[in-house]
């Protein structure tokens, strides 16, 4: 019996002594690239303990380097929620990183991945980039108040726009250089983006469209574009080497008469061809159709198509010879398949309607997906853009299928984290 309670004693102060360590699993049986971690303050906190004000996290792989991460402040309250990075799996691999505090001083200069950028001023006198805007009431773009006429987003990959006035739609850049350019393009000195340079072009012709993955409200068999409203704001939330996240706020969206509010908020990771987009609507009475569409302009041959992803992600597209450098360019949208109520088009526009006022301009030139949405609870897309110039494989409708299947997998199954 006293040997029982010695070992029981004994096991009791190893596992108290055993410090927690951190297991990451891939749960796929194939190899993932520039795979999102999320880990969470709590667990950070099982592994290193309470943390001071004046340090941050910071993760090491099995060979002892940094592996570029950041902390990000969601609800913006001042105290950081999570600790991201990306990293390679194989196959259902496991790995074990270690997470330790450093002084802010210490932190590495890592290579930067994404970036948001909104610049304020004007093309004469130059812009400087904020954090924070209100678009004015009325405000069309004309004249030009905002750098590139837009909030801006970017990878290594592909860069994207939404236009800061009563347009609220998307654009897309098409990138040939890994570096963050969006603080440079759409100035006095840097040259028509409108044209093939050294670091890509925009490559989307947007119009009247929703562009590449903008918003509406789908009400009575009419589509109510998610602009021209009263109030229309800019928050960064995050910008860092491999996530980037800001929020895009708006009040006095008139759906038929009932006035709505909607924030937007955009997170984009380094490596990825697609941005999310959750969407949250304040105001529906009854549960909605909140709409997210992709400009058709420029279809020539291949018509808009449907599959499933996988078992839980629909995806919408678009394949065809259809950027403004005359190649191909895929454009799509994966919704949860549960979510999903229809897809549409909306028609063609007059001239004098395309040519017309920007206020209150009627959606046009744009298949559409609907997804289901209720009041204060957030709607979730991703949507994606591949440009043959960056790749010669997305001239292959297939190959841009197979990369939305594959992501669409790797969504439904992300990274396991674990503090044991």
């Amino acid at each position: 019996m006293k040997r029982y309670f010695v070992v029981a004693a004994f096991a009791f102060v190893f596992q108290s002594c055993t410090t927690p360590s951190l297991e990451l699993k891939n749960e796929l049986l194939e190899n993932r690239t520039d795979a999102p971690v999320i880990i969470n303050r709590a667990d950070v906190k099982k592994l290193v303990g309470e943390i001071p004000a004046d340090k941050v996290p910071v993760v090491l792989g099995a060979d002892g380097k940094h592996i570029p991460s950041q902390v990000d402040d969601l609800d913006r309250d001042g105290n950081w929620d999570e600790l991201v990075f990306v990293s390679n799996f194989a196959s259902n691999e496991t790995k074990s990183p270690q997470v330790k505090l450093v002084s802010l001083n210490e932190v590495p200069q890592y290579t930067i991945r994404t970036n948001v950028r909104l610049g304020e001023g004007s093309i004469e006198e130059g812009f400087e980039g904020v954090d924070q805007a209100v678009s004015p009431k009325g405000y069309t773009g004309v004249p030009v108040k905002y750098q590139a006429e837009s909030v801006s987003w970017e990878n290594d990959i592909m860069g994207f726009r939404n236009y800061f006035d009563c347009r609220n739609a998307k654009d897309l850049f098409g990138k040939l250089s890994s570096e963050m350019v969006m603080n440079k393009i759409g100035t006095k000195t840097s040259g028509s983006y409108h044209k093939l340079s050294d670091w890509g072009m925009d490559v989307l012709h947007v119009g009247p469209s929703l562009g590449a993955g903008g918003l509406a409200m789908f009400h009575k068999d009419s589509l109510y574009r998610l602009g021209s409203v009263e109030r229309f704001e800019f928050q960064l939330v995050s910008r860092g080497p491999v996530r980037s996240i800001f929020d895009l706020k708006l009040s006095g969206w008139n759906v038929d008469g009932k006035m709505l509010s909607a924030t937007e908020r955009i997170s984009i990771w380094a490596g990825k061809y697609w941005f999310q987009s959750d969407v949250t609507v304040e105001g529906l009475d009854d549960e909605a159709e909140l709409a997210t569409g992709i400009v058709t302009s420029y279809l020539k041959e291949e018509k808009p198509f449907e599959f499933e992803a996988n078992k839980e992600f629909t995806g919408v597209a678009t394949h065809d010879k259809q950027s403004m450098n005359e190649d191909f360019l895929g454009l799509g949208i994966l919704v949860k398949s549960a979510e999903k109520v229809r897809t549409g088009d909306a028609p063609l526009l007059p001239e004098k309607v395309i040519k017309g006022s920007r206020w209150n301009q009627p959606v046009g030139e744009t298949h559409f997906v609907t997804q289901k949405i209720s009041n204060n609870k957030a709607a979730t897309h991703y949507f994606f853009a591949v440009w043959e110039k960056e790749n010669v494989n997305w001239a292959k409708k297939e190959s841009f299928k197979s990369l939305m299947a594959k992501q669409a997998e790797e969504l439904s199954s992300p990274i396991v984290v674990s503090v044991k």
